[in-house]
């Protein structure tokens, strides 16, 4: 493996992208680097996890920031070929060198759905109602046998998603008051033959240094907005970032998250996305004008 480089790409317009359909049979126009994104996150997520590729793309993906780690990958193209009697070579072997993508992240800019309720289930990022059953299994098998109905929204579930910028006060947790706005890390993956040589760290430091160099681009735009829109009485009520990230962390990848300074919120207990078992988590970057630290 060659020396990896990281491509970033800004939100952008990704309209006409088809999620029952696989990276490979994407229009024209949807740029290379999420092409490249959801190459890997197919890879990880459905094929070795085996979460719904309906359920891969999804709204926040045309708003969201993702990085994209590449390597040099030598292949041979055409094998060596040899004389049976003598031995000797007859047709060197031929290969090609090209960069392939072996892992990615994004960041989703607030506003975001209210936490999700402790010992819920999510079904394509659909909250579904409680059956009363319990399920300890983590396999997406239980996720996809039976088709659970999309729980019915209540009237601040239903205020909320009406709101502008942000949405509405939400549960406070641990490490979250419930009004601050937060970015939010997600869709990690790394292709399986490449764990082990720090892909993720690297992501997870682009992404960072990036977030500490460009506090305020997730910042609403009043010019664009107006106050109306913002639902802002003064210039206080303008949401604004302040370092605080959290994450939808799988159980099983909570020690990696911890390594790069992340918490456990335990006030946000355990929920269930397509059948995985997940827990929030929370830290706060080092950028100007901060709140006090988690």
């Amino acid at each position: 493996m060659g020396t990896p480089f990281i491509s970033l790409l800004e939100p952008t317009r990704l309209d006409g992208y088809d999620n029952t359909k696989p990276h490979t049979a994407q229009p024209a126009h949807i740029p290379r680097v999420f092409l490249d994104a959801m190459e890997v996150r197919e890879a990880v997520f459905v094929e070795e996890q085996k979460v719904p590729l309906a359920f891969e793309y999804d709204a926040d993906d045309a708003r969201s920031c993702h990085w994209v780690v590449y390597a040099s990958v030598n292949r041979t193209t055409e094998p060596e070929e040899r004389d049976p009697q003598t031995g000797e070579v007859t047709k060197p072997r031929k290969s090609e060198t090209r960069s392939v993508p072996i892992g990615t992240m994004r960041i989703v800019p607030f506003p975001h759905p209210p936490h999700p309720p402790s010992g819920a289930r999510y079904v394509g990022n659909v909250l579904q109602e409680d059956d009363g059953k319990e399920d300890d299994s983590s396999s997406h098998d239980n996720a996809t046998a039976a088709r659970p109905r999309a729980r019915t929204l209540t009237s601040v579930d239903t205020e909320r998603q009406a709101s502008a910028l942000p949405f509405g006060a939400d549960a406070p947790t641990t490490y979250h008051d419930g009004k601050e706005p937060y970015v939010k890390l997600g869709r990690l993956a790394v292709i399986p033959m490449f764990r082990g040589h720090h892909i993720a760290g690297q992501l997870w430091r682009a992404a960072k240094a990036w977030l500490e160099e460009h506090p305020t681009f997730f910042d609403p735009s009043v010019t664009e907005l107006g106050m109306d829109q913002l639902k802002a009485g003064g210039a206080g009520d303008i949401p604004k970032w302040n370092g605080l990230i959290c994450c939808h962390s799988q159980e099983s990848a909570v020690k990696l998250y911890e390594k790069w300074g992340f918490k456990v919120d335990e006030g946000m207990g355990k929920w269930y996305e397509e059948g995985i078992p997940h827990v929030g988590m929370f830290q706060r970057l080092n950028i100007k004008h901060m709140n006090p630290q988690v």
